[in-house]
């Protein structure tokens, strides 16, 4: 029976250390955010429905809210929950942006991803200055993380545009640009 347990176990332990045999070695692509500042002041923070996500659940359950007839919602937040809530979108921004770096199946043709200080701006260089469906289809992530992050930070809901910018990495050409106000615009058609 001990024979029978060990030889199970050393071929489970066999293909758990084969199991990434086969894919190529990842380059290790730093992605840089913005700092986040620590002095946010306590504020009422407005935020449209379609970008509410679950940043404020770990914080604390008991924040004050109120539903606006426009759809969107008002916190009363107090400063270090601005700090945190941003802290997280950080995190999980960087955590998704390194997935797609590595992910050659989905995103390919992407060499690097980069975003401005104020979340506003995100350009995606692609390899051979094409991209595919995936790689289009990342505006919608990047409108809202970048939306979510300025009206966290400060920015009037009505107020908030992220863009994103797609470019040629060899000549630095621009072949896509648009913008989250373009998109609503689009969506109320």
């Amino acid at each position: 029976m001990k024979t029978k347990n060990l030889f199970i176990l050393t071929i489970a332990l066999c293909i758990f250390s084969c199991w990434g045999c086969g894919k190529k070695p990842v380059e290790t692509i730093k992605f840089d955010l913005p700092p986040v500042s620590e002095n946010h002041a306590d504020a009422d923070v407005v935020i449209p429905s379609a970008l509410i996500g679950n940043e404020l659940s770990q914080i604390q359950t008991d924040i004050a809210s109120e539903d606006n007839d426009d759809g969107s919602v008002k916190y009363s937040l107090k400063g270090e929950m601005i700090t945190s809530a941003l802290h997280q979108m950080n995190d999980d921004l960087a955590a998704s942006v390194q997935a797609i770096l590595e992910n050659d199946d989905y995103y390919p043709n992407i060499a690097k991803i980069t975003v401005n200080d104020d979340y506003s701006l995100f350009t995606i260089f692609l390899k051979d200055g094409q991209m595919n469906n995936y790689e289009a289809m990342l505006v919608m992530s990047f409108y809202t993380a970048g939306n979510k992050f300025q009206i966290y930070n400060g920015t009037p809901y009505e107020e908030a545009v992220t863009t994103v910018k797609y470019v040629n990495e060899a000549d630095n050409a621009v072949i896509s640009q648009s913008d989250s106000k373009s998109m609503e615009t689009f969506s109320k058609q």
